[in-house]
């Protein structure tokens, strides 16, 4: 595929880059990774229907490229689509055995709020590439779910050791030490400078837990 093609991307030009490639594709019908791009392209700007329906006619004429599957069911995940997501993560993890696919089904669970079957997969994943830190985030993020606030703290500080300044990680650990009545604040802080969107988004899980904990200590 044209590096041309990637740099209009980077640069902004988005329409210019999705013809450009969808002009390659025609030359070059063949490239999977191509279609793969342009199936990404077209989910960032959130056009899923044409995403759906590019990659649905590669997966006809190559029905045997598990990138095809999994970029279709990371299509579905993003459109918030989480059983059709489920169905094709499932494959791939059976055919495959694929970290990658174990990693988006046990994200799927975790979406669909059965995060007991999200933390199979998730250990799974997270055994096989133990370095790898949005595993180690997603970990912690389903055992904060299912108020295991110990267990879920040691995979963020895995997470931290990996990158001390992932904003997610840094406000997951303070949640924990805040659950397991230990110094808080300078996470929270961290995560506020770091990633302060990510915070916004998130302040009120923050103010739940701080709820929660006073009315606990009023009891």
């Amino acid at each position: 595929m044209e590096a041309a093609i990637l740099k209009q991307w980077s640069d902004g030009q988005h329409e210019e880059a999705v013809q450009a490639l969808v002009d390659y594709l025609k030359k070059t019908p063949a490239d999977i990774e191509a279609y793969v791009t342009l199936a990404t392209f077209l989910t960032t700007l959130q056009d899923f229907e044409q995403a759906e329906v590019l990659l649905q006619k590669a997966l006809t004429k190559f029905p045997d490229q598990p990138a095809l599957s999994y970029a279709l069911g990371t299509l579905y995940y993003q459109a918030e689509s989480y059983q059709q997501a489920e169905a094709i993560f499932m494959e791939l993890v059976k055919n495959s055995q694929s970290v990658d696919a174990q990693y988006m089904l046990a994200q799927t669970y975790h979406q669909m709020e059965q995060n007991p079957r999200a933390l199979v997969f998730a250990l799974t994943a997270q055994e096989q590439q133990p370095q790898e830190l949005d595993t180690n985030i997603l970990v912690g993020n389903i055992l904060i779910s299912l108020s295991d606030f110990d267990q879920a703290q040691s995979y963020l500080k895995k997470a931290l050791k990996i990158n001390a300044q992932n904003g997610e990680a840094l406000f997951k650990y303070g949640l924990t030490q805040l659950v397991l009545d230990q110094p808080s604040a300078t996470y929270f802080e961290r995560a506020k400078k770091v990633a302060p969107d990510y915070f916004e988004k998130n302040k009120q899980q923050l103010m739940d837990i701080e709820g929660f904990m006073q009315a606990k200590d009023h009891q």
